[in-house]
């Protein structure tokens, strides 16, 4: 092309990244949404990108916290039955569907559709015991738009956004609809009309699944007991029942989550813990998809004695893991009653974009105590040398705190000049002194 330099697909042949093979010979990819592995490549980036060449990539992850996006030069275009990946020279299909009869169906019957097309898809989970006219339209639905995306991408000027992502509403119906959806509740009327859209072309309308817009006066959360639920996805302890609760905390190096009993029966602690541990590991499923928790999750379940009730707890964990649609691996319970699982994030979750840390605890979790702050700003006075000008910026309960305590401070000797910050952390008051008064 002339002005994009270099075809997207040609771009991604010269920079000769090759996924992992999996051993029945075809890439690794996510076993829901056939996503692939990042390779390994010893050569160095600078060899293949420099300042001003023009490059088609897609944004894999947001950004989360310091860490930028992630980009990739494999592009892929998801359908509902087929994931288009250009950047590939072989027909794919999800390691999830482990049928081999039905494997080689769809290798078949996806070969004969992209004979005429230079285009590798892959069929994933939800193409299983689907007929070939519908591989086929819903193949040159995402032709179609490939194309588009190319064309566009060869006259924009760079940087510029080639392709947006769908509504998040339209993407979780698309992601949903092959898990016995059968009916949407929409309060927005433009959302409404691109899942109607979407249906239609599905030909789900109707009797298929049911679509209606919620025009009440009561907000929708709260006319289905929403509202209350989606509040608790920002809590740290989510109850189990019969006292029982978890308690989930996210660090930047893994989240931790602790199963505690409540309430434990001393004439049977084996059976107590046993039966709280069950509890926990359906939960904990549940609360991870909700949640979009991602990288290592360790679970502390209370200590059992029976390996036999351990082994239960641990295959019933992981096969409520087996209905979550993200990758992950799953560790098992050790002598601590310690569990350990990888998962792969698939957004941000609820808590970062709805969320900003703690300006006076810096998102800590925990203030330091009044008498703390004093202590600081005291010893830090002590520490001038001769009479000063000092300027305290500080804490509004902990610079009220200091003015009432007019002796130690006339001891010293200073004269202080006040201003309340409720954002400054009460451990941490902004201190700074002029040169010694004459």
């Amino acid at each position: 092309a002339n002005n994009f330099e270099l075809s997207a697909v040609d771009l991604m042949r010269q920079i000769e990244m090759r996924p992992e093979e999996e051993h029945a010979g075809g890439p690794t990819f996510n076993d829901e949404d056939v996503e692939q592995e990042l390779p390994d490549n010893p050569d160095k980036i600078n060899d293949f990108v420099y300042v001003g060449r023009k490059l088609l990539v897609q944004v894999l992850r947001d950004s989360v916290g310091t860490k930028g996006a992630t980009l990739s030069t494999y592009v892929s275009l998801a359908g509902s039955f087929v994931v288009l990946m250009p950047s590939l020279d072989r027909i794919g299909v999800s390691r999830r569907i482990e049928d081999e009869t039905e494997r080689q169906r769809l290798r078949d019957d996806l070969s004969d559709i992209v004979a005429d097309s230079p285009l590798p898809v892959i069929a994933r989970t939800a193409a299983m015991h689907e007929p070939k006219k519908v591989l086929r339209a819903d193949f040159r639905r995402l032709e179609k738009r490939w194309q588009g995306l190319l064309e566009k991408a060869e006259k924009i000027e760079c940087p510029a956004l080639v392709l947006a992502e769908e509504p998040p509403a339209v993407r979780a119906v698309r992601e949903l609809f092959h898990g016995g959806l059968e009916k949407i509740v929409v309060d927005d009327k433009d959302i409404f009309d691109l899942i109607e859209v979407f249906l239609k072309e599905k030909g789900a309308t109707g009797a298929r699944v049911e679509l209606s817009l919620h025009t009440k006066p009561m907000p929708l959360f709260e006319s289905f007991a929403l509202e209350d639920r989606y509040q608790r996805l920002f809590r740290q302890k989510v109850p189990l029942g019969k006292g029982a609760s978890l308690v989930i905390q996210q660090t930047e190096a893994l989240v931790a989550i602790d199963v505690n009993s409540g309430r434990l029966d001393a004439s049977n602690l084996e059976d107590t813990a046993f039966e709280t541990n069950m509890l926990a590991a359906k939960e904990i499923s549940r609360q991870a998809r909700l949640r979009d928790l991602g990288g290592i999750i360790v679970v502390d379940f209370i200590d059992m004695r029976s390996s036999a009730h351990r082994r239960e707890v641990e295959v019933t964990l992981r096969n409520e893991l087996m209905n979550d649609r993200a990758r992950m691996k799953c560790g098992r319970i050790g002598s601590f009653g310690l569990m350990s699982f990888t998962r792969r994030r698939t957004g941000n979750g609820p808590l970062r974009p709805m969320s900003v840390p703690c300006r006076s605890c810096a998102g800590a979790g925990h203030w330091a105590q009044i008498e703390s702050g004093k202590l600081r700003v005291l010893r830090k006075l002590r520490s001038f040398e001769g009479a000063r000008k000092v300027f305290i910026r500080a804490h509004t309960s902990l610079a009220a705190a200091m003015k009432r305590d007019t002796t130690t401070l006339m001891q010293i000797g200073h004269t202080i000049e006040w201003e309340d910050d409720i954002k400054v952390p009460v451990g941490e008051p902004i201190i700074q002194a002029q040169q010694p008064l004459a």
